[in-house]
């Protein structure tokens, strides 16, 4: 009998998901504030680019040297060159 519940509780999951498709996807480099320890007392802050992948609908706007889009919340996302944009299907 625990192996029927479980068996319709994740049959209800798998579908009830609904996917979100999304039109874009960019990839580049973006600017993250990294804390390191440098000793007991002392940390150091430093702005470096890290690689990342991001998924949208919409593209607010680029250039030669970025790209920018709006997150649901209102927070601006801004990827820098060199940057690849693919359409998804």
């Amino acid at each position: 009998m625990k192996y029927f519940y479980a068996a319709v509780l994740l049959t209800v999951t798998l579908l009830s998901c609904k996917g979100r498709d999304y039109k874009y996807e960019i990839r580049g480099k973006r600017p993250m504030l990294m804390e390191r320890q440098v000793d007991w007392q002392e940390t150091n802050v430093t702005e470096e680019l890290v690689d990342v992948i991001a998924y949208t609908d919409t593209i607010h706007g680029y250039n030669r040297d970025s790209i920018w889009y709006y997150n649901s919340d209102g927070s601006k996302m801004t990827i820098h060159a060199p940057y690849t944009l693919s359409k998804i299907k």
